[in-house]
């Protein structure tokens, strides 16, 4: 196992490079006792176990073709042939990419500004002893408008970092996603995931430390397929993981000393 993880570590790149502290962090690391379920999508969502989306359809095709309305008149197109609607592309929408299936960047999300209005969910406790790595996130993800089956790496899905079940924004870093899917290729085996992002209010609800990692979009609760807990986590900590906790039923590992991911955090 050692051989493999060192081979992969040079493979990918700064996302897990260990970085040095950046200041102070709370004495208790993570909640002792804390449990998050997860929900029923999340569990197993690997993106290796997915139904295809090619499955033949139950009901067969009709005999005939449903009659069409005729076409519309054609429209000016103007001097290049495009629809000329008097519309300009809207610039002002900021996205966030992650790896996606194919490791090209190409899953984008719309991100939006956080505000007051997202109510005391979203109620960040003020920094740690001043520690820049605890300030409120400035943007979130919308996931009442997110696709949660979207692939965000080859092996991992949308839903197994944030669910609308746990609150309608929501945020995960990108260099983490990095990070777990160069986990997932060590271990050469499913990583399932209970517990990605948590708002304030659910992290409190589940037992969660006040100042939880997951609150801030880059810590993870998992567990392997293939490996032990313990071996689970000496990947982590071989892979750049700033913190790590081993529980019961599953590992903790977070990236605390990284830089954060600007998308969400000025």
């Amino acid at each position: 196992m050692k051989t493999l993880v060192l081979a992969v570590m040079f493979g990918v790149g700064m996302a897990c490079t260990p970085k040095e502290k950046t200041g102070p962090h709370p004495s208790e690391g993570e909640g002792p006792n804390e449990f998050d379920p997860g929900m029923p999508s999340d569990d197993d969502s690997e993106s290796d176990d997915r139904p295809s989306d090619d499955a033949p359809s139950e009901d067969p095709p009709p005999d005939d073709p449903p009659p069409t309305d005729p076409p519309d008149p054609p429209q000016d197109t103007g001097e290049h042939g495009a629809e000329d609607t008097g519309s300009v592309p809207d610039e002002s929408v900021v996205e966030v990419c992650y790896p996606g299936a194919l490791n090209d960047y190409t899953a984008c999300f719309p991100i939006v500004p956080a505000t007051p209005s997202m109510g005391s969910d979203y109620a960040y406790p003020e920094p740690y002893e001043g520690n820049p790595q605890y300030n409120p996130p400035t943007a979130y993800l919308d996931l009442r408008v997110s696709d949660h089956e979207h692939a965000l790496s080859p092996n991992f899905v949308f839903s197994e970092f944030m669910s609308e079940a746990k609150g309608p924004f929501g945020f995960f870093q990108v260099h983490v996603v990095e990070s777990l899917q160069a986990i997932r290729d060590a271990s050469d085996g499913p990583i399932y995931v209970n517990s990605g992002y948590r708002n304030v209010a659910y992290n409190e609800a589940v037992g969660g430390a006040t100042w939880s990692r997951h609150q801030y979009g880059d810590a993870v609760d998992m567990y392997s397929g293939v490996l032990s807990l313990s071996e689970l986590e000496d990947v982590c900590q071989d892979l750049g993981a700033d913190f790590t906790l081993l529980y019961e039923t599953h590992v903790h590992c977070d990236w605390r000393d990284h830089p954060l991911d600007l998308s969400f955090f000025d």
